[in-house]
């Protein structure tokens, strides 16, 4: 307790001051870790195993188009969409390449007619899921295509088959 003297004037007072009390502490309840359990993975008949395919070339040999058509044959692309492909294409006066456009998605490669980035697509089969991958022929982006090529189960190398196109390369 504390002790003050406090003076009113005529007598002196002595008043004892006393601390309130200090406050209860709250007990809060932690909560209790919630167990997530993870869905039981599906029986292995209903797994499919997955195939990575890349096709490998030279630039313009027709990797694009290849992968564009067997997934427009697997029905990974409908045919509206190929419609507007092929409008978009006629109109940048680049008609035969509007196959090749269900891989290379972006603007640059469209523009150039050349794949930059290793493109991506899968199409499934009853046993199997395959996913396509359509590296870059171009010598500037090898980097690239050593990427794609470096997660590929297995690989098709396109070769041009237009006349004297080969033998310019040797």
């Amino acid at each position: 307790a504390v002790v003050s003297t406090q003076s009113t004037g005529e007598e002196e007072m002595q008043v004892e001051e006393t601390p309130p009390p200090a406050p209860k502490p709250v007990e809060v309840e932690q909560p209790k870790p919630v167990q997530v359990k993870k869905p039981p993975p599906p029986p292995k008949e209903k797994r499919k195993d997955n195939v990575n395919i890349v096709f490998i070339g030279h630039v313009d040999a027709g990797k694009s188009t290849i992968g564009g058509h067997l997934l427009y044959l697997t029905g990974q692309v409908d045919k509206r969409t190929l419609e507007k492909f092929e409008r978009e294409a006629k109109e940048m006066n680049r008609e035969s390449w509007y196959l090749s456009w269900a891989l290379d998605t972006n603007d640059e490669e469209r523009d150039k007619g050349k794949t930059v980035e290793v493109g991506r697509g899968f199409f499934e089969t009853e046993k199997k899921r395959f996913t396509l991958l359509d590296a870059p022929g171009h010598r500037c982006f090898v980097s690239n295509m050593i990427g794609g090529a470096a997660q590929a189960d297995g690989g098709i190398l396109v070769i041009s088959a237009r006349k004297g196109e080969i033998e310019t390369g040797f």
